[in-house]
């Protein structure tokens, strides 16, 4: 501001008063045009603050605001999934669960399938044949997801039941008829029974063995004469003696039977069937000799002289029925349980002494090729 006014200043010649005045009035006017001018500047220049005003751009920080970026800590519904229902099965018997035998090997079956897949379970024991339709509705009225009736001789009463429940799942052990959704078990004993007919064989002194069998049909066929084949094979002068009582639940019948074939000279007795194998087993232990169990292993019942047992599997079959149940793949379809799937020869306990080592290595070789598929044993239902 000051060199602008010392710029424009300039002497003036004396006498010359209007003009002078004249003068001063131009260079005021042109300092005034200037000051504005100069002050116009200075304000820009002091009013540029508002060129710093970025820095009141705090939108460019924005993304530090964006919380919705956390959303997924705010998704609690992955976790409001429905919980996984717990499968409920229901097993019907025609004896009671420590009965040593078929009642017992369904038992041990449905307690192997909740140790394996969690389930819960109810069973009924003691069920006449009469009575077991409506032991099977009653659990079907009570939404079981799976039903078993584990009796050979119940086919009415599960057909009946499955027909009028098609939501359910029943399982019906050594049965002959499935639906959508009626399952069955079917034994394949023939291949643990040769192999018992094999034992027989080698382990009689008088060429005299015995069979007795509960009711003569498929299962139990299967089984007789698969033992009658390993038999012959290795001792084709022995003699089978075969009784069929009529019943799987009548032990007296089973012993006295058992008796009388001893009494004809029998020196190994094999026990094919339900119920009435605890009397034939009983009769053998009584009389000193030596016995074969069936359906589960049966060395506690006469333990001084059970060498072995033919078992159906029954333990292995039920649980795998109810693994498909659990897992959504369960289908009215025939569950075939032969050597592979557990129907084997149970443990020679403490008996296994009596048996000569290479009576058990033949065993031995002879299960191998059954299970290689070079030894068929024939499937003979009747």
């Amino acid at each position: 501001m000051k060199w602008l006014a010392v710029g424009y200043h300039r002497e003036v010649k004396k006498g010359d008063g209007n003009m002078k005045s004249k003068y001063y009035i131009a260079v005021l006017a042109s300092i005034v045009v200037a000051l504005g001018t100069l002050l116009s500047a200075c304000g820009g220049e002091t009013a540029q603050p508002t060129a710093a005003q970025p820095s009141v751009q705090p939108t460019v920080a924005q993304p530090a605001a964006q919380p919705t970026t956390a959303q997924p800590a705010a998704q609690p519904t992955t976790s409001q999934a429905t919980p996984k229902k717990t499968v409920r099965v229901a097993l019907v018997l025609d004896g009671k669960i420590d009965d040593g035998g078929w009642n017992q090997a369904g038992y041990e079956g449905l307690m192997l399938a909740k140790q394996q897949y969690g389930v819960e379970t109810a069973y009924s024991e003691q069920v006449p044949i009469a009575d077991y339709e409506k032991a099977l509705r009653d659990y079907a009225n009570q939404g079981y997801d799976l039903i078993i009736a584990h009796s050979s001789i119940a086919k009415d009463a599960v057909v009946n039941t499955a027909k009028d429940f098609p939501k359910l799942a029943f399982l019906w052990t050594d049965g002959d008829a499935t639906s959508a959704n009626q399952a069955v078990i079917r034994p394949m004993s023939q291949e643990a029974s040769y192999l018992a007919g094999i034992l027989a064989g080698k382990m009689t002194k008088s060429n005299v063995v015995g069979m007795v069998g509960g009711i003569d049909i498929p299962s139990t066929h299967r089984s007789y004469a698969g033992f009658e084949q390993g038999l012959k094979e290795v001792n084709p002068n022995a003699k089978l003696l075969v009784n069929w009582i009529g019943s799987f639940l009548d032990v007296s019948k089973g012993k006295e039977a058992a008796l009388s074939q001893i009494e004809s000279g029998a020196d190994v007795i094999f026990g094919n069937g339900d119920g009435q194998n605890i009397g034939v087993l009983q009769a053998a232990g009584e009389k000193n000799v030596l016995a074969i169990g069936a359906v589960r292993d049966q060395f506690q019942v006469a333990p001084n002289v059970v060498l072995t047992s033919v078992q159906w599997g029954f333990s292995s079959g039920i649980a795998r029925v109810v693994g498909d149940v659990v897992q959504g793949k369960f289908k009215g379809q025939f569950y075939e349980i032969g050597l592979a799937q557990g129907a084997d020869l149970a443990p020679y306990h403490d008996n296994a002494s009596k048996i000569p080592d290479d009576v058990k290595k033949l065993i031995d070789d002879k299960r191998q090729g059954i299970l290689s598929g070079t030894i068929k044993v024939p499937v003979v239902d009747k």
